[in-house]
């Protein structure tokens, strides 16, 4: 028998609010080790405001939301518990094809296996309503006891000690002239050195105030949205190149990303990027501080794409 989640009972369940959740409603067998739900996009939900204006798409980061939450609701069924459930990693992300406004999004979510730490891996596919597989990857999952507890976010890190003395940096107005993400999907507050796409460094201040941070019960930036602020890092420092002028930067993986910290509100999270362009792709490999905590650590990919008019 399979147990229905509508979105009440999934906010419930995974401790968020509005706009964060990424699920309308799940079905959960939890016999069989399978969930599957529904995705609606709407042109009227607040991240098509800031996430390639005019051209709106659904961020690959946020459909990679739902597959978390989606193993999360089937995780808690299949190994109750009560310490937090956390995400600890991602694999094998891939955004296959867009999805704009309008478009349904079937997810599959699927129990892969228990690794021998503890963890515990499923596979999830995001299905459009026309067939094409819009996105798929392997989220690793655990519950963790106090992992939202106070750490020191303080101390001195090797990304912030690096840019000290440094007499330049762009602040988020002047990231608004390569990027064209815009409020509520900017996660760049300053960058520096964007002149050598091998070593790259931006931070973001995590304000509790912000929508994606209150809709989270810790007010917790979350690790998804923080491998969308690595990946603006990495796609400004190629766009900023002069060979790169009238180019767009599309999301097409997150090939691993592991996640050691929280973030939360009322810290500052620095970003060491670096770039390598092969062809139309980018490359962009990064570690993640707050405070001298190493939080997250991540290797994406994005298409670099003319801009259309």
């Amino acid at each position: 028998m399979s147990m229905h989640y509508g979105r009440k009972e999934l906010e419930r369940v995974l401790r968020l609010g509005a706009p964060l959740v990424m699920l309308d409603f799940l079905d959960v067998d939890k016999e069989a080790g399978r969930a599957s739900g529904v995705k609606v996009s709407s042109i009227g939900e607040s991240h098509f405001a800031g996430h390639f204006p005019g051209q709106p798409v659904l961020p690959g980061v946020l459909q990679t939301a739902g597959m978390v939450q989606a193993s999360q609701v089937l995780f808690n069924e299949m190994f109750p518990g009560e310490d937090d459930i956390v995400l600890l990693g991602l694999k094998r992300v891939k955004f296959r094809s867009p999805v704009m406004p309008g478009m349904m999004l079937s997810v599959e979510c699927e129990l892969k296996g228990e690794n021998e730490d503890g963890t515990v891996e499923f596979m999830v596919k995001n299905t459009c309503d026309d067939g094409k597989l819009a996105s798929s990857g392997s989220v690793i999952l655990g519950r963790r006891a106090g992992w939202h507890e106070p750490y020191d976010t303080t101390g001195s890190n090797p990304v912030s000690e690096s840019v000290a003395s440094a007499g330049s940096f762009l602040d988020s107005a002047a990231i608004m002239n390569i990027l064209p993400h815009r409020y509520p999907f900017l996660f760049l507050d300053r960058s520096y050195g964007l002149d050598n796409p091998a070593h790259v460094v931006g931070f973001k201040n995590v304000a509790g105030s912000e929508m994606f941070v209150a809709a989270t019960e810790h007010a917790e930036f979350m690790g998804y949205l923080q491998i969308e602020a690595g990946a603006q890092l990495g796609c400004a420092a190629l766009l900023n190149q002069p060979a790169m002028q009238g180019k767009l930067g599309f999301f097409m993986s997150i090939d691993e990303a592991v996640f050691h910290r929280p973030v939360l509100a009322g810290s500052r999270i620095w970003m060491v990027v670096s770039c390598e362009q092969k062809g139309t792709f980018g490359i962009a490999t990064g570690k993640f501080y707050v405070g001298s905590e190493l939080v997250t650590e991540a290797q994406i990919k994005f298409a670099i794409v003319d801009k259309t008019n």
